[in-house]
């Protein structure tokens, strides 16, 4: 009996290849999604960054704001003030007037 080795050798040959195809597709979508969770960790840290600069302004302007709220409610009174000593000084010229009448 006489083996013909050719037609083993083709199969084997075939299935190596396959196989190695099938490793070389599997390596390189790893790779490509390595690639795309790079560019997302990429992004992503640029908007924390960005987040976190816009949130430091937000909380400056609150705390300036609070700083015009007090500045506003210091002045009101210094007015209320000035208008009730003007008030008292017109009684008071209304008054020398009559007593000068």
């Amino acid at each position: 009996m006489i083996i013909n080795y050719l037609p083993i050798i083709s199969i084997i040959c075939t299935i190596i290849t396959v196989l190695l195809t099938f490793l070389t597709y599997k390596g390189n979508m790893n790779s490509d999604n390595k690639e795309e969770i790079e560019e997302r960790v990429k992004r992503d840290t640029t908007i924390s960054t960005k987040l976190d600069l816009v949130i430091t302004g937000n909380v400056e302007l609150k705390n300036e704001i609070k700083n015009l709220n007090n500045k506003f409610d210091d002045i009101s009174q210094r007015v209320a003030r000035c208008e009730e000593n003007t008030k008292h000084a017109h009684e008071r010229i209304d008054n020398l007037e009559r007593r000068l009448s």
